[in-house]
C-alpha cells in the first residue's frame, strides 16, 4: 500500500502534467489517463458543474480555440495526501472567439495575463473532482468588455 507521501507526489505530478501535457501542449489524449471518467470540475465562470472528462476537454478547448498562444504556469503547487492545491498564471492573446454561457466574445486582439487557483481532488491517482477560479473581472477587463480593475 501507498504511503501519504508516496501518494501525494504522485498525485501532485499527474497535477503537473495536466498543466503541461493537457492545457499547454493540448494533448487531449492526456486527459484520459489524468482524469477519472466521473471527475467533476467547478468553475465560477460556468453557471453548472461540468461532468466527465469530455466536459473537461470542452472547458479547456474553448480556452484554447479563443487564445491560440494559450500559456499557463503553475507559480506554487502543494500535495496533502488525495488533495493537490495550486496557484497558476494565464497568458495568452485573444484572437478566436471565446463561447461563453453569457454569451460569445469575438476575438479582440488583447493579451490576457491573471491568475487562477485550482484545487483537485484525488482517487487511485487520477483526479476525481477540481475547483478552478480564475481571476475572470481581470481578464474581462483586459479584453475590454467590462470596466477596468485598479
Amino acid at each position: 500500500m501507498a504511503t501519504t507521501a508516496s501518494t501525494a507526489a504522485q498525485n501532485r505530478r499527474t497535477f503537473e502534467r495536466i498543466a503541461r501535457e493537457f492545457w499547454n501542449e493540448r494533448n487531449y489524449d492526456a486527459a484520459d489517463d489524468a482524469y477519472a471518467e466521473e471527475v467533476t470540475l467547478r468553475t465560477q465562470t460556468e453557471p453548472d458543474v461540468l461532468e466527465g472528462v469530455e466536459g473537461v476537454k470542452a472547458f479547456a478547448r474553448r480556452y484554447h480555440d479563443a487564445f491560440s498562444d494559450f500559456e499557463l504556469d503553475l507559480c506554487d503547487v502543494r500535495a496533502s495526501d488525495d488533495v493537490v492545491y495550486g496557484r497558476y498564471a494565464v497568458r495568452g492573446t485573444h484572437d478566436g472567439t471565446l463561447r461563453s454561457p453569457d454569451g460569445d466574445i469575438p476575438a479582440t486582439g488583447e493579451r490576457i495575463e491573471l491568475w487562477g487557483l485550482v484545487e483537485a481532488r484525488f482517487e487511485d491517482g487520477r483526479c476525481v473532482e477540481e475547483w478552478n477560479s480564475t481571476d475572470a473581472a481581470t481578464m474581462a477587463s483586459q479584453l475590454g468588455i467590462a470596466p477596468g480593475i485598479e
